[in-house]
């Protein structure tokens, strides 16, 4: 990622990060990490749903979804460039993963 994508993201997580605070999630949900493109068309937003059911995340996916286009407007309104990223969201498991490694090699090591 170049200087400016990387700046776009981490402005879209704060940014994202206070809007969704306004959003009645049904479960506690942060943003891991923003993706941006190179030509800052659109963005991968990774969200961390603090549940374990596969429900849970397709409710918080669905509540993001119904709120999207807000979501996008308000961005629309802070940045003020040409371009402005599409918002995709995506529910990041890299954390569930490695607890799941790290439970593997705890037996492992016992």
């Amino acid at each position: 990622m170049t200087r400016r994508t990387e700046k776009v993201a981490a402005t879209l997580q704060e940014q994202l990060g206070f809007q969704m605070q306004k959003i009645e999630l049904p479960f506690l949900t942060t943003i891991s990490k923003v993706e941006v493109t190179q030509d800052l068309k659109h963005a991968k937003v990774w969200i961390t749903i603090f549940s374990d059911r596969e429900q849970d995340e397709q409710a918080v996916l669905a509540a993001l979804e119904e709120n999207k286009y807000d979501l996008q407007g308000e961005m629309y309104e802070y940045f003020a460039s040409k371009n402005v990223p599409r918002i995709h969201f995506a529910v990041d498991h890299s954390e569930q993963y490695s607890d799941h490694i790290n439970k593997l090699l705890r037996e492992t090591k016992e």
